[in-house]
């Protein structure tokens, strides 16, 4: 059996869900898991820093946080009214599925780090510096990164991944359990994690 974990890097909620989906990780270590990116703003679709995007973000974070416990800074909410960057899943989601190839064991703390690069310490996801730090911290060589995020091969890979998550879940975060005979949806949003914890027993018995 396994754990499919739908969830995108610009999805606030996914980043107050962090805690939970590794806890229920650590929980079934016999049962397989997968994260996959969902694409949320890509292209178009991606909206640009500026007030707009500062007040929605401000009126709906804390309702976020006050759930979650998940902190949301100061550097966040300033780098929501530059103009200059625009809030692309794109990119991250490129670097997600090249450390979800390379490294796949430490795709869940690498997405869950670079989410914490930008929701807490207010970095931007359109920096290399931002990736790097991260890679070096978890032990995964940055080099092969520099030399292949976003070519031809990561970029075809991360759409189809996409493709599929928007096949798949309605919104982020969602979680699934595939028995190999069907794929039952578990939670689609925020979830608490012992209460998951117990909804999955009743398939592992």
């Amino acid at each position: 059996m396994k754990l499919i974990y739908i969830m995108d890097p610009q999805c606030g909620w996914c980043y107050g869900n962090s805690d939970n989906i590794k806890k229920v990780v650590e929980a079934y270590p016999e049962l397989d898991f997968e994260l996959m990116v969902g694409g949320m703003w890509v292209g178009e679709q991606a909206p640009a820093g500026g007030e707009a995007l500062h007040g929605f973000i401000q009126k709906n974070s804390p309702v976020m946080e006050k759930k979650t416990g998940a902190l949301v800074s100061t550097e966040f909410y300033e780098l929501t009214k530059d103009e200059s960057y625009t809030f692309s899943s794109f990119e991250p989601c490129l670097a997600i599925s090249w450390v979800k190839k390379n490294a796949p064991e430490k795709t869940l703390e690498f997405a869950s780090e670079l989410q914490k690069a930008q929701f807490y310490f207010g970095q931007r996801f359109d920096d290399f510096k931002t990736y790097i730090a991260i890679l070096q911290k978890l032990g995964i060589d940055p080099q092969p990164f520099m030399d292949s995020w976003g070519n031809e091969e990561n970029q075809k890979e991360t759409i189809e991944e996409i493709n599929q998550s928007r096949k798949m879940a309605a919104g982020f975060p969602s979680l699934f359990i595939d028995t190999t005979a069907t794929i039952e949806k578990l939670a689609a949003g925020y979830f608490d994690a012992d209460e998951m914890i117990d909804q999955i027993y009743a398939f592992t018995v």
